[in-house]
């Protein structure tokens, strides 16, 4: 259980991060929102030497739109990768009807050094699969969440989302998913986005 939670908190912080990029890329202006009334696959796993964390996330909004964000966490040296994008819509593809019924698979294949507008340290091949775990069950959050930054800026969350657990196979940027990798399909309801620059 220690486990799941983790990689939720995992994901939370990856929406963050991918909130805080956003925040730097010059057309986003200090203090907009982002509306994610969305479903977000999202997995991490740690590479075989155990010193990486890889983390991808795609964001399925409402107006079909997909934005991928993925970090590289690198333990000897920092933030060693990471890149954030909207992705053309046919990267994607949701089979299996509503998350809550347990069939749901996704899959998702993208080249982002192809993209354009794409905005990375890294770019590459991102291959990945989640299908839904019903045996898992499922988690409910609601409320208002912040992450701070040590520059003065701030990432306010707020609204409900449910977690769902999925099995997640495939590689992203080279680094393979190791057998049995646990990832997440959250969807978000009415969750708000807010990057507040200092």
């Amino acid at each position: 259980m220690m486990k799941q939670s983790g990689r939720t908190l995992l994901t939370v912080m990856g929406l963050a991060v991918a909130a805080a990029v956003l925040s730097s890329i010059p057309a986003q202006a200090a203090g907009s929102s982002v509306v994610a009334h969305a479903f977000i696959p999202s997995v991490g796993w740690f590479t075989p030497a155990g010193d990486e964390f890889v983390q991808v996330q795609v964001f399925a909004t409402s107006n079909d739109s997909f934005l991928l964000s993925y970090q590289v966490f690198d333990f000897g040296g920092g933030f060693s990768a990471g890149g954030v994008g909207y992705i053309p819509a046919v990267s994607v593809n949701v089979s299996g009807g509503s998350v809550n019924s347990g069939n749901v698979t996704v899959t998702l294949n993208v080249n982002t050094c192809v993209v354009p507008d794409f905005t990375s340290s890294t770019c590459g091949i991102v291959d990945l699969t989640w299908v839904e775990v019903p045996a898992f069950g499922s988690m409910l959050m609601r409320g208002d969440s912040q992450t701070r930054f040590g520059s003065g800026g701030k990432v306010v969350t707020n609204g409900e989302t449910t977690t769902f657990f999925a099995s997640a196979t495939g590689t992203a940027l080279g680094f393979d998913a190791p057998l049995k990798t646990v990832g997440t399909l959250i969807k978000g309801t009415n969750v708000t986005v807010t990057v507040i620059q200092p």
